[in-house]
Parts: structure tokens; C-alpha cells; sequence
């Protein structure tokens, strides 16, 4: 019997590695999902990395707006400890790591027609792309998409 997939999407990624209020709704959603085979693309682990080194250096005080991050990134690079800790989740969680997907017309189909942001439309794409019809995610924009059944 084939087991069923579920993408990981950034905000569950960022709920449990920077501690939130759904940090703890997010750990027990990938719980109550383990049976699952969990997927995940470049663009969510991106979007996670970016994200991360942001708050990171924000916490430290280094860094006031986002325009700042590109000249921090180039003078200190990524901290290790963003690095190791999404590397650590990710093996954690056994995921697996696919190529995102892209044909130009179908990701302007899918701007346009569900409203999503470039990321999200990405993301979309490669579910589809690979039959996966389940993502874990806090984004709401994702219920728009037919073929995808968000969790929570």
C-alpha cells in the first residue's frame, strides 16, 4: 500500500525552530502526520534559511531592516547554529528533499488564477508537479489551491 505524502512548508519550519505561538501546534501536527513520508523542496528550505538569519541577527541586535541582511550575510555569512539547526530538523523528521518544479506557463496560471505570491505558486506547482496533495502549513493562501488539503 503506498504511503501518503505531505510537503513541509515554511511556516511549520519557522513555528518550531524560532519558538512561536504555534510552535507547539506545529509539533503536533508533523506528530499526528509521521505517517506520512514528508517532502520537501529547495524554495520552503530558502524561504526557512532566509527567514531564520534574519531573526537570528535580529535577536542580536546586528541588523535594524532587511536591506541590511545581504551586507551582514556577505560580511559574516550564515550563523552555524541556523545552519545546524535546519539541517538537524531536517533529518529529524526523516524528510525527503525534492527538485522544485517549473514550467513557465503553468506557474503564470497559477500566479494569476489563485493569487499566490511567486514562492507559493512554487510551491504549488511542485505538488502538483509530484502528486502531492497534502501540506502542512500555516499559510491560509494555500486553501485557494484545489488540489492541495492544508493541515491545520
Amino acid at each position: 500500500m503506498a504511503v501518503d505524502r505531505a510537503y513541509i512548508d515554511t511556516s511549520i519550519i519557522l513555528a518550531i525552530l524560532l519558538e512561536t505561538e504555534k510552535s507547539n501546534l506545529a509539533q503536533q501536527v508533523l506528530e499526528a502526520y509521521s505517517e506520512y513520508d514528508f517532502i520537501i523542496s529547495g524554495i520552503a528550505i530558502n524561504e526557512a534559511l532566509y527567514i531564520a538569519t534574519y531573526e537570528y541577527y535580529w535577536q542580536k541586535g546586528e541588523i535594524k531592516g532587511r536591506h541590511g541582511l545581504r551586507k551582514l550575510i556577505a560580511k559574516k555569512g550564515y550563523p552555524e547554529e541556523v545552519l545546524g539547526t535546519i539541517d538537524s530538523f531536517l533529518k529529524d523528521i526523516n524528510v525527503e528533499i525534492i527538485n522544485d518544479y517549473f514550467d513557465r506557463t503553468e506557474y503564470l496560471r497559477i500566479l494569476r488564477e489563485y493569487k499566490l505570491l511567486p514562492n507559493d505558486a512554487q510551491i504549488a506547482l511542485t505538488c502538483k508537479h509530484y502528486a502531492i496533495g497534502t501540506i502542512l502549513t500555516f499559510d491560509e493562501d494555500f486553501k485557494r489551491v484545489p488540489w492541495l488539503k492544508v493541515i491545520p
